[in-house]
């Protein structure tokens, strides 16, 4: 705790301070006159001041009423002593603002109660102010609106509210907030259902959908809590989010948990699904299911010649071609790199997964026109088939890609089925 003491006279103001060090209190300075004073506070922002009324050049009065008409002074707490124990002072000092007053020769008991009180009144107001003050830096940093309602109409709103809105709190404060909602039904029921709710003292919870002063519909998450559940003419507290593009999110991040991020094909997680749905169907129908492992020729070539850029291109209008190749039922998949999987579930005849393969080295070999380049590629494929290679999906793909292999061996450019050891 900083303190001042302000007294004209030197052996007052020493006396004073070591009363009040020997109460524990360090922190002090000392000022000869009322304009030394206020440039004290100007400096430092004191605890407390202890004034003196009768002084040379400024008196005390004359400080308070600099005080009063300061801002950054006027939240300084005083305690006024004077020799004079005249009614009418004491009076026009508390009218300025001090907040006590002290007559000299003043009881020491007296003096120590009356600065310990002060400053506890300080410290608390201190800790008020500061909870004020963070209560409204986060209402007005939360990016959750606020709205205080009363007698079903705007009482107050944040500056999160005005930015999700579109609407200034002076236009919407006073008013009711049925023209945010798409109906007159839909704001009637919304409101029937909360206030059942908040009458118990409970929190209210719903998404519903709004409209913002732009015309653009959000979907908000509302939650409303009464501020004394036995009297709801004091007031609701809402609080809303904006969740539009949140749902929105959470739709991407699922799509791209289950496919590949460049191709937007199914990736490993998925195609296990897609495949175990595949070989079910198989067993279900008594019908045949390929797999097919797909790997692009001198992809890595093409990577360091003509750089990740065009690779990534080559890649993406690979993805294109496959998928142009197979019927909506199949699946194409990307497992990595430049290797594909494609499923064929519900195949009639052997001859069916060739007549894929075929149509798939015809598509992919033809030339590619890529930023200005004209890239050539082609595959090599594997093929294995359920039921008669294998009943597991992860040794079909395991075979497939063994299979692919021999077609690289053997060429390039070709397919080959899956052949067991002899």
């Amino acid at each position: 705790m900083s303190l001042l003491i302000v007294d004209d006279d030197e052996m007052n103001r020493y006396t004073l301070a070591r009363r009040l060090r020997r109460d524990g209190y360090e922190r002090i300075s000392m000022a000869g006159n009322g304009i030394e004073a206020l440039a004290a506070m100007r400096q430092d922002a004191f605890d407390l001041i202890l004034l003196d009324i009768m002084m040379p050049e400024l008196d005390g009065f004359g400080v308070l009423e600099a005080m009063r008409a300061d801002n950054s002074l006027k939240n300084m707490p005083v305690i006024v002593i004077s020799a004079s124990d005249d009614t009418a002072n004491f009076v026009r000092a508390i009218e300025l603002g001090a907040v006590d007053y002290l007559t000299k020769p003043f009881d020491a008991v007296l003096l120590r109660a009356r600065v310990r009180s002060c400053l506890e009144r300080r410290g608390l107001q201190a800790d008020l102010e500061s909870a004020l003050a963070e209560t409204r830096a986060v209402l007005d940093i939360t990016p959750v609106p606020t709205f205080f309602i009363k007698a079903g109409k705007v009482a107050w709103m944040n500056t999160m509210g005005e930015q999700l809105l579109g609407y200034k709190s002076a236009e919407m404060i006073g008013k009711s907030t049925d023209y945010l909602y798409l109906n007159p039904e839909d704001y009637a029921h919304l409101g029937a259902k909360a206030e059942s709710v908040v009458r118990t003292g409970a929190v209210f919870r719903a998404d519903v959908h709004m409209k913002r002063r732009d015309g653009k519909l959000i979907l908000a998450r509302c939650a409303a809590k009464a501020i004394a559940p036995w009297d709801l003419a004091r007031g609701v507290v809402w609080v809303m989010e904006d969740v539009t593009e949140q749902r929105a999110d959470a739709a991407r991040i699922a799509f791209l948990a289950h496919h590949d991020q460049l191709t937007g094909l199914p990736n490993r997680i998925l195609l296990a699904d897609r495949l175990r749905v595949a070989l079910a169907h198989a067993i279900r129908n008594k019908v045949w299911c390929g797999v097919m492992f797909l790997d692009l020729d001198k992809f890595k070539n093409i990577n360091d010649t003509l750089g990740h850029a065009i690779g990534d291109e080559l890649l993406v209008e690979v993805a294109r071609r496959l998928r142009l190749c197979v019927r909506d039922s199949d699946t194409v998949a990307r497992i990595g790199g430049d290797e594909f999987v494609v499923v064929l579930p519900g195949l009639k005849t052997i001859e069916d997964a060739e007549v894929v393969a075929k149509k798939i080295q015809i598509a992919i070999t033809a030339p590619y026109g890529l930023s200005g380049n004209e890239v050539s590629t082609s595959p090599s494929v594997g093929i294995s088939l359920f039921p008669t290679d294998a009943m597991e999906a992860d040794v079909l793909v395991k075979y497939a890609d063994e299979a692919m292999y021999e077609a690289k061996q053997a060429g390039r450019n070709g397919y080959r089925f899956y052949k067991k050891p002899a």
